[in-house]
């Protein structure tokens, strides 16, 4: 497969394989399982994580007994990435009608496969990430998906993104850890990123939590007040300091 080629002659670049399982991509679905077992074989053979964008998909989150061929992330591998985790539309990992993860969801977890936010232009709920959060299900990892369609809202930018699960209860430990230690798992780089051992390259960013007032939409229009918020204070890369210049999204400074 092109796929499998494409990795194996650039391993320096390429960490795992992407798929996306929405049916407006796939032939209003009619692709879909082949799209899937191909991205799963491909992740396989190269042995690299797979990660899934699984929204708006005719394949279910949920095996029934009536049902028994392709899920997600049922069908997915320890390592592999479900992301998008709590977007607000269809096939989604919550069962509106218990408010509660469902149940392959969470077998999937134990199992080792991991969620991500993968924020994005339409892939954030409120509603459902408060669920997950009531659940003691939290994103493994916390990710933007940052674009031109989404740097001016409702995302912004990392930092934002990290405030919101901030604000949803998520301990602070664990938010700074999904964007660093666990985020570098998550890609097998942990023995070059996500920690600030003796000898690692010297890539830092300090932030500071403030008391604030504002208000943050998810991808429905639904806003939420947040009382405190993370705003960087300086950062180096490969041991270089660089000028923070732009606040413009944050209430106050940072001085």
């Amino acid at each position: 497969m092109k796929c499998s080629t494409t990795i194996e002659e650039n391993r320096d670049v390429i960490v795992g394989v992407k798929v996306r399982l929405s049916t407006g991509v796939t032939g209003n679905g009619r692709l879909e399982k082949e799209v899937y077992r191909r991205a799963i074989t491909s992740a396989s053979k190269c042995n690299v994580p797979l990660m899934v964008h699984h929204i708006l998909s005719t394949i279910p989150v949920q095996s029934t007994e009536d049902y028994s061929d392709l899920s997600c992330p049922g069908n997915l591998s320890k390592g592999d990435i479900y992301t998008h985790s709590f977007h607000g539309h269809n096939t989604t990992i919550i069962d509106d009608s218990l408010k509660k993860v469902h149940p392959n969801v969470l077998k999937a977890r134990g199992g080792g496969v991991l969620f991500d936010v993968g924020h994005g232009q339409g892939s954030f709920s409120w509603e459902r990430a408060r669920v997950s959060m009531e659940s003691n299900f939290l994103p493994d990892t916390i990710s933007t998906d940052l674009h031109t369609g989404n740097i001016h809202g409702p995302v912004h930018d990392l930092l934002l993104v990290m405030s919101r699960f901030l604000h949803l209860g998520m301990p602070l430990k664990k938010v700074i850890g999904a964007v660093t230690s666990k985020a570098a798992e998550a890609i097998r780089k942990v023995e070059s990123l996500g920690s600030l051992e003796i000898g690692r390259e010297a890539d830092i960013t300090i932030l500071k939590l403030i008391d604030c007032d504002i208000w943050l939409e998810d991808c429905h229009g639904k806003a939420e007040n947040l009382k405190q918020i993370l705003i960087p204070v300086a950062v180096w890369k490969g041991g270089k300091k660089y000028e923070i210049k732009d606040l413009e999204n944050y209430p106050v400074s940072a001085s």
